[in-house]
């Protein structure tokens, strides 16, 4: 992976980066009417896959050693079921089912989107 190649270039000996991703493959979507439904990211689960090979690659090569992982679920808020509609649709690698849409469009108050978040700590040898 070129890019954690150049930031390894960059860093001092036993620098860290943090490598944060979203892992779900159906995160839960919540008004403040209940659960909606559940947003499909399979697709961004493929490129996560892919950036997950890449960086073994360089663990692999002695640029980095992998310090630990955690997992932590963030919720992101939007004002209403329109606007997460509206940001969502232009998530790279995510779709939204058309019953999920009809359930947000239109709906009043906060929505939500609950995605399990994956944070690794990378450490420059």
């Amino acid at each position: 992976m070129n890019a954690l190649r150049r930031i390894h270039a960059a860093l001092v000996t036993g620098g860290v980066v943090i490598d944060a991703q979203p892992v779900s493959p159906r995160p839960a979507v919540e008004t403040s009417a209940g659960r909606a439904g559940t947003l499909d990211m399979r697709d961004w689960g493929k490129i996560i896959q892919a950036v997950d090979e890449r960086v073994a690659e360089t663990i692999d090569s002695g640029l980095w050693m992998n310090e630990g992982e955690h997992s932590y679920v963030v919720s992101d808020t939007f004002q209403s079921g329109d606007e997460l509609i509206d940001t969502v649709k232009n998530w790279q690698g995510t779709q939204i089912p058309e019953a999920l849409v009809r359930r947000l469009s239109g709906a009043k108050g906060q929505a939500y989107v609950h995605q399990d978040i994956r944070l690794r700590v990378l450490r420059s040898l």
